[in-house]
């Protein structure tokens, strides 16, 4: 038999269905369940908590929950940046004036703590985005490249902290390191993990 249904859409859609598949056709819901943004873990208490989050923040748990790995890794590449910084500048000596001194501590510092940080965050934080999957090299250089701005906002915002407002340069450098912080895990969403286009690997 022969029935004609009227979706939402106003949509005519002519199915041969028996009555009973006309009925409930019709009185199936139209929309799924939503599903969750986050990605379970191991522990059920964190879960719970991500369940939770998540229709409080109506599916955003999963941007959250990023958010949190990425800050704490990023705390842990900040405290080897800060260690880093903290050898060179003020127990390596080296022939040349102290604002040179500062480039090189903040470059080394800099670079060490960054792949300390990619290491972890590409491997948790990231690992569910399309952008992880293009190679390793790819990604690590993406990284590299987000990264630049950040790293001059850090370094302008330090350097100018301890030579214009004479601010010890070791707070200077944790200051700026927690400014940047959002900005860093935004653009990495952007550019670093975003969607892997099928004509470009």
């Amino acid at each position: 038999m022969e029935r004609l249904i009227t979706r939402p859409d106003s949509a005519e859609i002519v199915d041969t269905l028996e009555p009973e598949q006309v009925i409930e056709e019709i009185l199936s819901p139209t929309t799924q369940p939503r599903q969750p943004s986050y990605h379970p873990t191991s522990w059920d208490i964190v879960n719970s908590v991500l369940a939770i989050a998540d229709d409080v923040t109506h599916g955003r748990a999963g941007l959250l929950q990023r958010l949190f790995t990425f800050v704490l890794f990023g705390g842990i590449a900040a405290i080897v940046n800060l260690i880093v910084f903290y050898i060179i500048f003020y127990h390596i000596a080296l022939p040349v004036k102290t604002e040179a001194h500062n480039i090189l501590a903040f470059v080394v510092a800099s670079e060490i703590s960054l792949i300390v940080n990619f290491i972890p965050n590409d491997r948790f934080t990231f690992r569910h985005l399309p952008g992880r999957s293009r190679s390793w090299a790819v990604r690590c250089a993406r990284f590299h490249v987000t990264s630049i701005g950040g790293t001059i906002l850090t370094f302008l915002i330090e350097f100018t902290l301890s030579s214009v407002f004479h601010v010890p340069a070791i707070v200077s450098q944790a200051i700026a390191i927690m400014l940047v912080l959002i900005y860093n895990f935004s653009f990495h969403h952007i550019f670093t993990y975003r969607h892997v286009k099928t004509e470009v690997q």
